[in-house]
């Protein structure tokens, strides 16, 4: 899904396969490289960045955006990792520590380092660290550290920090509307379920079209989208869409 301003389009989904004797499936990593590389066939360069969390901190799903001519943005939470480690050591030395910049009643410290490796990773990599101190309105302080790991070597740190954060438009706009207003929940077969989840997509992907391209300011009104798909929902039982949803038996 595209994140950062609306509208928030879902690009494609990918079923996991079950594995051979195990009623396991084949895993988020596996189909994640699968889905990139059919949406790469299909649409072309479809993506500048592909931001994930710190599950996708693994070679071979980083050389597969890699090669598909993108870059990533991943998190980077597990301090036992050897690339954590190294980097801490530099900050803690001060080394790569930038300018502060501030977002609302955030201020926010950056550290920010190029040239890591990792093991089987196609090119070299930089480690980025965030401390943000957040101001209450009742005067209390929240502070907050974010780590990651990109392969974008121009992309400035406030725009890698906006995109991290942009991430969460992932869970709030897509799965929490799809699994709240859509009725999506988890797929346990294909076929006729999976024929089922792509036309909710596509309805999603309309309304979201629709909504925030050919609704002028549509954001400025400051409209919630349950009340949107309420409306929705009362013109079709006001205007008694029965006949065209369904057909009768005597109709075949």
């Amino acid at each position: 899904m595209s994140v950062g301003g609306p509208p928030h389009v879902i690009l494609g989904q990918e079923m996991l396969k079950s594995r051979d004797g195990n009623e396991k499936d084949e895993g988020e990593l596996t189909g994640g490289k699968r889905l990139i590389q059919r949406l790469r066939k299909r649409h072309g360069h479809f993506a500048d960045l592909i931001v994930a969390d710190a599950l996708y901190l693994n070679a071979p799903f980083i050389n597969t955006v890699l090669s598909c001519g993108m870059e990533t943005v991943i998190r980077l939470k597990d301090e036992k990792r050897l690339i954590f480690k190294d980097a801490q050591g530099l900050f803690e030395k001060g080394a790569g520590k930038k300018e502060a910049f501030k977002r609302g009643r955030t201020e926010i410290e950056t550290w920010d380092l190029a040239g890591f490796e990792m093991d089987g990773v196609a090119k070299k990599v930089r480690v980025i660290r965030y401390h943000e101190k957040t101001t209450k309105k009742n005067g209390r302080t929240e502070e907050n550290w974010m780590w990651l790991v990109t392969t974008d070597e121009t992309a400035d740190n406030q725009t890698l920090w906006k995109i991290m954060h942009k991430r969460w438009d992932i869970e709030e706009n897509g799965f929490h509307q799809l699994k709240t207003y859509y009725h999506l929940k988890h797929c346990y077969c294909h076929k006729a379920v999976e024929t089922v989840f792509y036309l909710i997509i596509i309805a999603f992907n309309m309304k979201e079209l629709y909504l925030y391209r050919r609704t002028k300011d549509f954001k400025g009104r400051k409209i919630t989208l349950i009340s949107v798909s309420r409306m929705f929902q009362d013109e079709l039982h006001m205007k008694n869409m029965k006949n065209v949803l369904y057909e009768s038996e005597k109709g075949g």
